[in-house]
């Protein structure tokens, strides 16, 4: 692939699947090679939190995280720019009618609700021993069973909640 093509790619209207999934095998790989840790995400906010406790002591070896974490902010900042979209408008109703269903309309209730699913999502996360990324990238790319079985169970979870909202909304 030309680098011109490669730039193209970057910039185009919506970044594509197989280059964003290119991109994290790399990152997978890359962060394995050099940090010699697996992909995810929830271990980053527990260390984080785990800092921000009164008398907390720092883990210098678990630095790595939070700039991983800064660098997820940061990276879905440079998605968000370069997508090729106008700007923030628009971006929720993209969602469709599923999501104008469930998420309230105004700022303060589209807030707390997705407050409270990011709640929901790190406690399960927390619970599963590790979050979606972590599993589902990593965990399988290495062949770890608890990982298969986390990353079966949270795709049943996710399409069959799923069906049960859209038909409960009559969706």
């Amino acid at each position: 692939m030309e680098i011109a093509t490669f730039i193209e790619a970057l910039f185009s209207p919506l970044w594509t699947p197989v280059l964003v999934g290119a991109l994290i095998a790399l990152l997978a790989f890359a962060q394995r090679w050099l940090a010699d840790q697996p992909l995810s995400c929830s271990t980053g906010f527990a260390t984080l939190a785990s800092l921000l406790r009164p008398g907390a002591k720092r883990d210098s070896e678990a630095d790595w995280r939070i700039v991983f974490l800064l660098g997820i902010v940061l990276g879905g900042l440079l998605a968000a720019l370069t997508d090729g979209t106008p700007g923030w408008e628009g971006t929720a109703a993209e969602f469709g009618a599923f999501y104008a269903a469930l998420v309230p309309d105004s700022a303060l209730g589209s807030a707390a609700w997705w407050l409270f699913g990011g709640l929901l999502i790190g406690l399960g996360a927390r619970l599963a021993g590790g979050c979606t990324s972590g599993h589902t990238i990593a965990g399988v790319a290495m062949g770890a069973p608890a990982s298969v079985v986390s990353s079966a169970v949270f795709f049943a979870v996710a399409v069959g909640s799923a069906q049960l909202a859209a038909w409960l909304l009559g969706v």
